[in-house]
């Protein structure tokens, strides 16, 4: 069984450390026992081996035994999409984080229904926490303030290849390369943004036969890219009962 992960802002190299409230909730609510092994990670790479050594339901107390820290690497591509309306948005990044995607940039376009999303937001932040957690991930999934196509075109469009998700469009299999893959609305791209998508070079993708709610197609886009590129699974901290 993999061990419990706990999340904690300030992960020391050693020595005791007060999780958070709600961090001993979940402690808890897993029933571990004092002497039982985890993982304490900050979400910026730093994993500690660690051991509980106090609990309540409102405090828990383990001790960092060794630290180890995980470089991100290179930012892979970057997924741009319209924001999904409502708790879809909930739905979509813990998937997105499970499949290991580095970094989301939430679009604001002509189609788009939801226009507003403040990356630092507390609810919004307990979702990458969480779904980091459960993806057994060091790294939190980096979500970019939102900004037009354009200006994501002009920010990440060096990467490599520039793919937009289309019924019309070429294999899904192609976008595996991808610099940048864009994904509008259900409305889909406007007029003006399908003509700035092809003068920019962009190559039109074909994720599913059917048109797809913005969720759906950011997380097939994702899973094309990552089962298309190598890569290697982060290594084990520690061992225990979960």
């Amino acid at each position: 069984m993999s061990e419990f992960w706990a999340y904690a802002d300030l992960l020391p190299d050693e020595g005791p450390l007060a999780l958070s409230p709600e961090e001993s909730r979940h402690v808890s609510a897993r029933r571990l026992r004092v002497g039982d092994a985890l993982v304490a990670f900050d979400g910026r790479g730093k994993l500690g081996k660690a051991r509980l050594e106090s609990a309540s339901k409102r405090e828990a107390v383990v001790c960092v035994e060794e630290i180890r820290e995980q470089p991100r690497g290179d930012a892979g591509f970057i997924l741009a999409s319209a924001i999904p309306k409502g708790d879809r948005l909930s739905s979509m990044l813990p998937m997105l984080s499970q499949l290991g995607l580095q970094t989301w940039q939430p679009l604001v376009l002509e189609e788009s229904v939801a226009m507003r999303l403040d990356p630092s937001a507390p609810r919004l932040r307990r979702i990458l926490i969480e779904s980091a957690k459960v993806a057994r991930r060091p790294w939190l999934l980096a979500v970019e303030v939102p900004c037009s196509l354009a200006d994501a075109i002009a920010r990440h469009g060096e990467r490599g290849p520039i793919r937009f998700g289309d019924r019309e469009g070429a294999p899904a299999g192609r976008s595996g390369d991808a610099g940048l893959m864009a994904i509008g609305p259900e409305a889909g791209f406007s007029a003006a943004e399908h003509a700035l998508l092809r003068s920019s070079g962009a190559e039109a993708i074909c994720l599913a036969p059917y048109n797809l709610r913005i969720e759906t197609a950011a997380v097939a886009a994702a899973a094309v890219h990552v089962i298309s590129e190598p890569h290697e699974a982060p290594g084990q901290v520690g061992s225990g009962r979960s």
